[in-house]
């Protein structure tokens, strides 16, 4: 548990400083992280919250998942956990891997780099 406490506070603490350093959150900024349900968006997620509730200017934290409409993919669990968590939730469903078949050079790209380039178009939009 000390282990897991040390980590976290290390987390906290680098995060803490990068946003600080770059100015990457001001007051008033609001932050959508986009959320694939993996371990490195729930960290990222978990840590913008406790720093919400600690950071001297106030900021909103939502939070987008991007469906790429594969099988293998079930985001339908983040939902209510996020509601849990009193976070704004937005969800989009596009057709990425259908998009990939048609569009992707097989012998020069990675189905993860497309689908990663993908989403993040998709939340810039």
């Amino acid at each position: 548990k000390k282990r897991v406490q040390k980590a976290e506070k290390k987390l906290m603490s680098c995060v803490g400083k990068a946003i600080q350093d770059f100015s990457m959150i001001k007051d008033g900024d609001r932050v959508l992280v986009g959320l694939s349900g993996g371990k490195d968006s729930l960290s990222l997620l978990h840590i913008l919250l406790a720093l919400k509730r600690k950071a001297p200017i106030h900021f909103e934290v939502g939070a987008c998942t991007v469906d790429p409409q594969t099988p293998e993919y079930n985001p339908s669990i983040l939902k209510e956990y996020l509601k849990t968590l009193g976070v704004p939730y937005f969800y989009e469903s596009q057709g990425i891997i259908e998009q990939a078949t048609c569009s992707m050079d097989e012998k020069k790209a990675s189905i993860c780099s497309f689908c990663s380039r993908m989403k993040r178009g998709i939340l810039y939009t």
